[in-house]
């Protein structure tokens, strides 16, 4: 195992840090803390270790690569390493340095090191070090934030990473002018990339596949994450029963939710299961980053648990490639773009009923522990009057009684006319071209 271990660590410092486009991802190191990466399979953490390296060596806190301890443990020579196993890694590490170099600040960067049993005590053992800075990756509910705090005795600071934002997305397409004011051309390359974003979604390796192989792609992710973070992971006794559920959740994507309808659900389609199970594969879905979801608005815990919740995946284009529906559903796309877009900005989310009739808000945003500062309703095109009508009536009892809330509109299409609320491109807004909300500076 010592010279396994030898072989791999010299074998990236041979091959160096590989090529890989920057995401808007800033990992915070706070001291005398494990730093986790965490986030869904096939999100690109592994490229974001290679970003944090690197920037860590053009900042001077590492002096070479040399001084980098990178392990993936999803190599299959590292695969049969025992508990025992770990506590040799460090020893071999510093024995390829030179003493000037192990006095100096080091690097250990674990890609899914939790496959390890016992590999809590070792990380924790090596954090010990002042001037050693330990990075863990992992995309299963091994790593999931207040499972891995437990693990770490709250010895962790902890990193999402999610699919790519649409910046991002631009990024990979090669289009460079994302920032400041756009001539006309760029401004069209930009709304045809949005529409792009829209059907190929987030994930990295989607940004650029052809798309007569987009659908196998994520539909292949998609089993993936049922295998190995449901029925194999957690051991599931129903592989049929939980791979309709989790097929029907992305089918609600951007929809409402609740416990009891997919219940009845499922057992129309002849899964008899109990309440707890269901609860517990949603739970489970959230954990594993295939979803996030919203409660309505309120202080009340009770008025939030009698309200339905909505759903958004976390990749819509992956949503759209497992259901049986023959159209393009963009409303529901549009949707989750913009769901995720506040989520990466640290806002708190959640949705609004107004009036008697119950319209719906979208979504209401704040800070954590503050009131709502914004309401936002989602539009594909505002031009139709009926449509106008419908979604303003909802925004603007809201208004009414909560003078201080600034509202928008989000509409894919240009806004064509003036309205009593702001209408807002969703370039605009996913592009930060202007600033949507006077007090909601994003944390």
């Amino acid at each position: 195992m010592e010279s396994i271990l030898k072989e791999r660590i010299l074998d990236f410092h041979q091959s160096g840090i590989p090529a890989y486009i920057r995401r808007d991802v800033a990992v915070t190191h706070v001291k005398d803390m494990v730093t986790t990466i965490v986030g869904g399979r096939k999100t690109g953490k592994t490229y974001l270790t290679y970003q944090v390296i690197d920037d860590l060596l053009k900042t001077g806190v590492i002096a070479s690569l040399k001084c980098v301890c990178y392990l993936h443990f999803d190599d299959e020579t590292l695969a049969a390493m025992r508990q025992e196993d770990l506590a040799c890694i460090d020893r071999v590490f510093l024995s390829l340095l030179e003493k000037e170099e192990r006095d100096g600040a080091l690097l250990f960067v674990f890609d899914e090191i939790h496959c390890v049993q016992g590999w809590e005590n070792f990380v924790l053992r090596l954090k010990k070090r002042p001037n050693w800075l330990v990075m863990v990756t992992g995309s299963t509910a091994d790593l999931e934030e207040d499972k891995v705090a437990r693990q770490l005795r709250g010895k962790t600071f902890t990193n999402k990473l999610h699919p790519l934002s649409f910046k991002e997305f631009l990024r990979f397409n090669g289009f460079a002018s994302a920032t400041g004011r756009m001539s006309s051309t760029d401004h069209a390359a930009a709304r045809g990339l949005l529409d792009l974003y829209l059907e190929k979604g987030g994930y990295p390796a989607a940004a650029t596949i052809d798309r007569q192989i987009l659908r196998q792609l994520l539909q292949n992710y998609f089993n993936s994450i049922v295998a190995s973070d449901f029925i194999l992971g957690r051991n599931v006794q129903s592989p049929g029963a939980c791979k309709a559920y989790l097929r029907d959740l992305l089918q609600k994507n951007a929809c409402p939710y609740t416990h009891k309808k997919e219940l009845n659900n499922l057992r129309s389609m002849g899964f008899n299961l109990a309440p707890k199970t269901v609860s517990e594969w949603f739970s489970w879905a959230e954990e594993s980053y295939l979803l996030g979801s919203v409660g309505i608005c309120s202080p009340s815990p009770k008025r939030v648990a009698q309200n339905y919740r909505k759903i958004y995946c976390c990749d819509w284009a992956m949503a759209n490639s497992v259901t049986g529906w023959s159209e393009k559903r963009i409303s529901r796309s549009l949707e989750a773009i913009v769901y995720w877009h506040l989520v990466r900005q640290g806002f708190v989310v959640s949705y609004e009923l107004a009036g008697a009739e119950k319209s719906e808000i979208d979504f209401v945003v704040s800070h954590h522990g503050e009131r709502p500062f914004a309401a936002i309703q989602v539009c594909v095109d505002l031009a139709d009057e009926a449509v106008m009508e419908r979604e303003l009536k909802g925004l603007a009892w809201y208004v009414k009684r909560n003078p201080e809330v600034e509202c928008r509109f989000i509409t894919l299409a240009e806004p064509r006319r003036k309205a009593d609320i702001p209408v807002v491109s969703a370039l605009d807004f996913l592009l930060d071209h202007d600033k949507l909300f006077k007090t909601g500076t994003p944390v």
